[in-house]
């Protein structure tokens, strides 16, 4: 885990490709890990980044996706 790339809110946003205000909401409900050091940095794992994307992965079947 050393060598785990942090990414800030707006890098994290850009990947998912989403507002910001949304990642703030994943990690008020815990769903996103987050580094935290004082009352103003805040970063996310690149390796929990993938462990949330991959958590909500919906595989899609014969009928339709997500069905």
């Amino acid at each position: 885990m050393m060598n785990d790339e942090l990414l800030t809110i707006d890098e994290v946003a850009k990947v998912l490709k989403v507002h910001k205000s949304h990642i703030f909401r994943l990690m008020k409900e815990g769903e996103l890990p987050i580094v935290k050091r004082g009352n103003r940095y805040t970063r996310i794992l690149r390796s929990d980044l993938r462990a949330f994307i991959q958590k909500h992965r919906v595989e899609p079947n014969r009928k339709g996706v997500g069905k």
